[in-house]
């Protein structure tokens, strides 16, 4: 009998030894246990196409109905400022590149039907609600073949795939009736030299990996505006080969409102794809970045939003892109209620406020506020990132709520803060803490929902 476990033993041995060799060798690079790494989950693919688990594996794609109403609550505020809203989904790369999927896929549930139903869904429920949508995906598909829309092993798309995304924009804003009267400006794209980017992504895939995985190399591309036969340019050259903006300060000085306003995440914000530029040649239109890498789903549009530059002479149109796996949802409402307040900016109501000696503090009378109205805290310059606000009610209750800017977010010393949450007779008074001193003409004021809000609420 013990000769027998042995033999036994050894015969499992043999088999886990070859179960281990023949992961190797479906691998191209030679990896293994990628879909066990804590610090990301991934397989490969066909081709040597890597995919995250956790966000291009995943077809749930989080897209409740209040968040679909609250985008439409903010189309119609950026409309009453005379800004179209794009909404600009990016695909998963699981939708975007299906052909280069491992029959593995299958096993974490992913049904590609079903993952195409619910990007789907989310763009017919917004379109429904009036608000402008481009269907990225539908355009990634239509890649060449041979042509691969985003990077290997990188989860963002390539300067091919931006290009293509760009297109899809450009479509559904050269569709709209103020297209043709705003200054159009002919842009041409010259190809300059292959660069590799930076990945995180390929870094951690790579410590499972023996072999060298391929590193995410583009070519790149500069983007200016064509001269007329005078030799003048034809628009604002505001050096567009510079997703960077060199010398450039966007946040600065108000000037004259520009065609285009472009928010969104790293994929907006990387040089190397060229993407703002692809989208102010496809549409003729001088295009401004103010995406913000590692800003997540609100810190690029937040940051412009609640900004002077956007106050003082908002774009003909706002292009927010957002990838669909970046939860809108994640922080609740007030995220989108202040954006929707900062983009109505209907605050005409003044609150008097009492400083405190140190300069971090001040308190109001909020009496007589409800649900719909916000309060917006100009605070005068103040580098605060971090905001509390103290509610008291009449019965002694308080309650705290909190606005929390990234480090990486523009510091414009403007908040909104929506009185949802509270009690349902609203609150007596608020004391505001700020994370840095207030400025010396620090100013709280009152916004009112526009109609057709107050309307729905």
């Amino acid at each position: 009998m013990r000769h027998r476990t042995r033999l036994t033993c050894a015969a499992l041995a043999i088999g886990h030894a070859f179960a281990a060799t023949s992961v190797l060798a479906q691998s191209e690079f030679g990896c293994s246990g990628l879909e066990t790494n804590r610090e990301l989950p991934a397989i490969e693919g066909k081709g040597g196409i890597f995919y995250r688990i956790n966000a291009d594996i995943r077809m749930n794609h989080p897209f409740s109905q209040t968040i679909v109403n609250n985008m439409a609550e903010l189309s119609r505020a950026l409309e009453s400022r005379g800004t179209t809203l794009i909404f600009a989904p990016i695909p998963t790369k699981s939708v975007s590149m299906p052909d280069h999927l491992p029959d593995e896929a299958r096993l974490y549930g992913f049904d590609l039907n079903v993952a195409n139903a619910v990007h789907d869904d989310v763009l017919k429920r917004l379109t429904d609600a009036g608000v402008l949508t481009a269907d990225i995906r539908r355009a990634l598909l239509a890649a060449d073949p041979g042509q691969l829309p985003f990077f290997n092993s990188d989860f963002h798309w390539s300067a091919y795939g931006a290009n293509l995304g760009a297109a899809a924009i450009a479509d559904v804003i050269k569709a709209q009736p103020i297209y043709d009267s705003l200054p159009v400006t002919r842009f041409e794209t010259e190809p300059v030299a292959e660069e590799t980017a930076f990945s995180g992504m390929r870094r951690i895939l790579q410590t499972r990996c023996t072999d060298t995985l391929p590193e995410p190399v583009s070519m790149t591309w500069d983007t200016q505006p064509v001269s007329d036969e005078s030799g003048l340019d034809i628009g604002l050259d505001i050096g567009l080969s510079d997703n960077d903006a060199a010398g450039l300060d966007i946040f600065g000085e108000a000037t004259d409102a520009i065609p285009i306003a472009l928010v969104g995440t790293s994929f907006s914000d990387s040089p190397i794809n060229n993407f703002p530029n692809w989208i102010a040649q496809h549409a003729s239109l001088e295009v401004v970045n103010f995406s913000i890498t590692g800003g997540n789903q609100y810190g690029a549009i937040t940051s412009y939003l609640t900004s002077t530059e956007f106050q003082d002479a908002p774009p003909a149109f706002l292009v927010w892109e957002n990838p669909i796996y970046n939860n809108l949802a994640q922080y609740g409402d007030q995220p989108l209620r202040e954006l929707i307040a900062a983009a109505a900016n209907n605050c005409p109501a003044e609150r008097a406020i009492t400083m405190a000696k140190d300069g971090m503090s001040a308190t109001a009378d909020v009496s007589g506020l409800g649900a719909s109205d916000t309060l917006f805290l100009d605070t005068d310059g103040s580098a605060a990132l971090e905001v509390d606000y103290t509610f008291a009610a009449a019965n002694g209750g308080a309650r705290i709520k909190s606005l929390r800017r990234g480090e990486r977010l523009r510091r414009t010393g403007r908040f909104y803060m929506p009185m949802t949450g509270l009690w349902p007779d609203g609150a007596q008074q608020v004391r505001i803490n700020l994370s840095a001193p207030f400025g010396p003409d620090a100013r709280l004021y009152i916004c009112n929902p526009l109609p057709h809000q107050e309307e729905k609420s």
